[in-house]
């Protein structure tokens, strides 16, 4: 296997930015890093948010963790999460993992193409 597709795998399969590190472009490695971690961070806050009203009630004991008792207590109060943020941090999250592995291969193919065989 060459050693692009590794860097475009690493990126795609362990985190967007791990191929860049493979060939040692730091900075892409870091923008890519920072970018899906931070938006990832986002995302998860705002779902976390969101549910902590049912969290809290599920740690006090007034809701039992089982399927059904969740199920009645969402219908009750349902939890609505701000479509326009959650598709606007979908797309971030999946434009940084698609860029990283399109920019992970395509250093692997320069580096490739000047490495002495």
């Amino acid at each position: 296997m060459k050693n692009s597709m590794k860097a475009a795998l690493l990126s795609a399969l362990v985190y967007p930015g791990i191929g860049q590190l493979f060939y040692q472009a730091y900075r892409r490695a870091v923008f890519f890093m920072v970018m899906f971690s931070m938006t990832a961070y986002f995302y998860i806050e705002e779902v976390v948010s969101k549910y902590q009203p049912l969290i809290d009630k599920v740690k006090s004991g007034e809701l039992a963790l089982n399927g059904q008792a969740l199920i009645n207590e969402i219908s009750k109060n349902p939890i609505a999460l701000d479509p326009k943020l959650v598709s606007l941090l979908t797309y971030i999250l999946f434009s940084c993992w698609l860029v990283g592995v399109i920019d992970a291969y395509r250093i692997g193919i320069k580096k490739d193409a000047n490495a002495p065989f």
